[in-house]
C-alpha cells in the first residue's frame, strides 16, 4: 500500500506539523499552494479573503501538483480549519480528485477544539466529491499522537 501525504499550509504551522510526523514516516509530501498566494497580512488574509471565498464558495486556482494521486492507495490530508471547515485551495483539490479511487484520511487543526470543524471539513469534502471514501484522521493532536494513529492504522 502507497500513501501521499498532501498539506495547505499559509502560516506554516501544518507544513511543520507534516514535517515533523514525516521524519518517521517517509512518505511522499506534496503542498497545495494558490496561484495567486494569500495576503501575507494575517487579517487581510483571513478576514477578507479567506473568509470570502468560503462564503461563496470559490475554490481558486491551485499551482500545479506534480503528482498523479492515482498511483496512491491513500491520501492523508493535512489543513489547518478557516472559517469552520477546510481552506478553500483546499476545496480545489479535492475538485482535482474527484475521481480518485483510493481512501482520503482528513487531519485537521485549529485554535480551538471544536469537533463541530472535523464534520463540517467531512460533510463539505462529500458534497465536492461524493464518491471518494473519506474519513477522518485527528485533530488538533501531536506529532508523537499523529505518528502512533497512523502507524496503527497501517496508513
Amino acid at each position: 500500500m502507497k500513501t501521499l501525504i498532501v498539506y495547505f499550509s499559509w502560516s506554516n504551522n501544518t507544513k511543520n506539523l507534516v514535517e515533523e510526523i514525516n521524519k518517521k514516516l517517509h512518505y511522499d509530501v506534496i503542498r497545495i499552494e494558490k496561484e495567486h498566494p494569500y495576503s501575507s497580512d494575517y487579517n487581510q488574509c483571513a478576514y477578507v479573503e479567506a473568509k470570502e471565498e468560503v462564503e461563496k464558495h470559490i475554490h481558486p486556482q491551485i499551482k500545479e501538483l506534480k503528482v498523479d494521486v492515482n498511483n496512491y492507495d491513500r491520501i492523508l490530508l493535512f489543513f489547518p480549519i478557516w472559517w469552520y471547515t477546510f481552506p478553500m485551495p483546499v476545496g480545489t483539490f479535492i475538485e482535482q480528485i474527484k475521481n480518485y479511487q483510493g481512501q482520503v484520511a482528513l487531519f485537521e487543526n485549529s485554535y480551538t477544539n471544536d469537533v463541530q470543524y472535523v464534520k463540517n471539513s467531512i460533510e463539505d469534502f462529500k458534497s465536492i466529491a461524493p464518491s471518494i471514501k473519506v474519513e477522518n484522521g485527528l485533530f488538533n493532536k501531536t506529532v508523537e499522537d499523529h505518528i502512533k494513529f497512523i502507524t496503527d492504522k497501517k496508513y
